[in-house]
């Protein structure tokens, strides 16, 4: 008991190493972030954004927001994690709250997100929980809220 609290030989993995998360990645330029999820090493989810930011693939919402606004820079380092889910469909729900919280279903054409779609499908009623979520993903960013 004792040496289970005094040793801890578990090695800490390093944060881009998680995996089962959603997260979000923001532009360096304009501040508006791009939300996602993967099941994978997150490390190895950035590595494809950013090749298909090199490849120009324009399905990406990254790499679309690049080519609509010359001069601006993704920020793959301040990539921050909203949240965690081992199962997939709980995971893909998390991701569409985040989304639809910064960015309702009728605002999808604006700039507030980078996604290109909204995610999973939500009933309307999770609309409700919006300022929420969106609270929550202030405080993981470090922007407070007036």
């Amino acid at each position: 008991m004792l040496y289970s609290h005094l040793c801890k030989l578990k090695q800490k993995k390093k944060k881009v190493e998680s995996k089962d998360v959603v997260y979000s990645i923001p532009c360096d330029t304009c501040r508006v972030r791009y939300v996602g999820e993967t099941g994978q090493h997150f490390c190895d989810r950035r590595n494809q954004h950013q090749r298909d930011v090199k490849n120009k693939k324009p399905s990406n919402g990254l790499y679309a927001h690049l080519k609509e606004n010359k001069g601006h820079k993704i920020n793959w380092e301040g990539f921050v994690y909203l949240d965690s889910e081992k199962n997939w469909k709980r995971r893909k729900i998390k991701e569409a709250i985040y989304i639809n919280a910064v960015n309702p279903a009728e605002a999808m054409g604006s700039n507030k997100i980078l996604n290109l779609e909204k995610g999973y499908d939500l009933d309307p009623v999770w609309s409700g929980f919006n300022e929420e979520y969106r609270n929550i993903i202030a405080k993981k960013i470090g922007v407070t809220k007036k």
